[in-house]
């Protein structure tokens, strides 16, 4: 920027951002987070199983000539596969970018690179996380906390495994925390043009996942607050939440008005608060429908007809949300987070920027409360971005509460024992890396064998009964559409996941698989581990017919 002074044209340096002290901090967490995602990636049995539809979404978007159609009917373009998938288009889009890189790599399968795409989608934008989060708890609260914020969201179990897994969150919560560190600094600088790039980036982490839309409401409620209650000039804060809005709807309604409404997810059409309830999503069918296990899945509440019969569903959703919660910040992080709150109380009047991910939980608790009463399903995947802004004030509560112990017990300092925020910080990074280490999903590693064991052995004239959905993927059948199959087919195969205590509960062929098996011309023509008797094997691939 150049001025002139006393006749002379002075260049006057940019203030900066970030100094040397930053970049240290954002390496350390850089490496860390690539130490983390890289060795869940490299130790990956078989990704999640909503990754399948991420990957095929991706791999129909890149050549969408393969996917099948109707006879009659013209050939698909790609914007004909936006405007009908469920899912938005930002993270297909992603994994379509990451398949494409890895083509150079030779030795892999469509089938695995797809997946193995999705991972890698995932992880980078998680490694690249580390930014936003630092910069909303260096803005807030110090370098030291915004440190130990991005530290600690960053090797908790349910966060680290989730964000390398094939799934959203990882870009999500990209695109929502960039949304989060303009909204901050918006409401600090007042600057109109930051509330267009909070805006900007809201759109994009909409284009994601739908509730991404809801990140704007941080920044929005502070900046209208505080022009209803005249703390800025009306007109100025009004045209500052207008250029919030706009940046939003430069990025959302392009894809709204492709797709003639919000969005195109089915628990998009649950919100009705006037309908009735819909019926259990864990079996896609009325709410007097049974489930395929008594238990609970490991990640999610689910609310049971049976079980739950006679209880308030109002109060189910609040006890169900607020354990996946707790969960999904390994227990420790809320209570810290609280004790921050309640101890920073004073420091909310003056600094209003700190309302804005105060407000953003707000509305992120309200939405999942809203939307386990009326679907009865929260998953501790629901519950990540809260679990980002609880690390921003559990972290500054570190030091408070190293103080507070400190005068509590003033003989343990005497003898040596000392309270210290940074011990308390390796203290929760000890406890969580074991537990965020884990490999993810051996215990279905069986299905992809038994997949690639089809790949060689069904034809197109064959039927196949996929409970799981992994082997038919790596078959190759389920590359370019969800599951299908011949009419009048003469043979049968049925993969079966033997002896399995504790099925996933979102498993409607589950049943028909069953009575398949069961049939007198049934019989086991593949298991796996092989070196085992098919009695005894985790996963069999059955045949019946010829």
């Amino acid at each position: 920027m150049a001025a002139t002074v006393g006749a002379r044209l002075e260049q006057v340096e940019r203030p900066r951002s970030l100094f040397g002290p930053d970049y240290l901090r954002l390496a350390a967490l850089a490496a860390v987070a690539l130490a983390v995602h890289g060795w869940l990636v490299a130790n990956t049995f078989v990704t999640a199983r909503d990754s399948l539809g991420f990957a095929r979404q991706a791999l129909c978007f890149e050549n969408p000539s393969a996917v099948p159609v109707p006879a009659g009917e013209r050939a698909k373009t790609t914007i004909d596969l936006v405007c009908a998938a469920e899912q938005p288009p930002g993270y297909p889009l992603a994994v379509w970018a990451a398949d494409a890189a890895l083509k150079q790599v030779p030795g892999r399968s469509v089938a695995e690179r797809a997946l193995l795409a999705s991972q890698l989608a995932n992880a980078l934008a998680a490694v690249l996380l580390v930014v936003p989060t630092y910069l909303i708890g260096r803005m807030l609260f110090g370098r030291n906390t915004g440190f130990a914020a991005a530290l600690l969201f960053q090797v908790l179990p349910v966060p680290a495994r989730i964000t390398s897994d094939g799934l959203t969150e990882g870009l999500y919560l990209l695109c929502a925390a960039g949304a989060i560190v303009f909204g901050v600094r918006a409401v600090r600088t007042k600057r109109v043009s930051v509330f267009l790039l909070s805006g900007l980036a809201t759109g994009a982490s909409y284009l994601v996942r739908p509730e991404g839309l809801m990140t704007a409401a941080g920044p929005g409620a502070v900046v209208l607050w505080l022009g209803l209650t005249r703390r800025w000039p009306r007109d100025l804060a009004f045209g500052r939440a207008a250029a919030l809005g706009v940046g939003v709807a430069l990025v959302a309604v392009p894809y709204m008005a492709l797709i003639g409404k919000i969005s195109n997810k089915p628990t998009s059409g649950m919100m009705n608060p006037f309908d009735a309830p819909p019926g259990p999503v864990y079996r896609g069918g009325p709410e007097g429908s049974r489930r395929t296990t008594d238990s609970l899945a490991v990640f999610a509440a689910w609310w049971d007809h049976e079980r739950d019969a006679g209880r308030s569903r109002e109060l189910w959703a609040v006890g169900a949300v607020f354990k996946e919660t707790n969960k999904g910040a390994n227990h420790v992080i809320w209570p810290l987070a609280l004790f921050a709150l309640v101890a920073l109380r004073r420091r909310f009047a003056a600094e209003p920027e700190l309302w804005v991910p105060v407000v953003l939980m707000a509305c992120n608790f309200g939405l999942l409360f809203y939307l386990a009463a009326r679907v009865g399903y929260v998953s501790e995947r629901h519950t990540v971005l809260l679990t980002l802004l609880a690390c921003q004030f559990a972290a500054a509560g570190l030091p408070l509460l190293a103080a507070a112990l400190g005068q509590a017990l003033p003989r343990l300092d005497r003898l040596g024992v000392r309270f210290t925020a940074a011990g308390f910080l390796v203290a929760l990074v000890a406890g969580s890396v074991p537990f965020a280490l884990k490999p993810l999903h051996p215990n279905r590693e069986g299905h992809k064998h038994a997949g690639l064991w089809l790949q060689s052995h069904i034809t197109d004239d064959n039927s196949l009964v996929d409970p799981f959905c992994w082997g038919e993927w790596y078959s190759g059948r389920t590359l370019y559409r969800t599951s299908w199959n011949p009419p009048n087919a003469k043979t049968v195969y049925v993969i079966w996941e033997n002896n399995a205590a504790t099925p996933h509960s979102r498993l409607p062929v589950l049943p028909l698989a069953r009575e398949l098996i069961r049939k007198p011309d049934a019989r086991v023509v593949y298991h796996w581990p092989e070196d085992v008797t098919a009695d005894m094997a985790k996963v069999q691939v059955w045949k019946l017919g010829p």
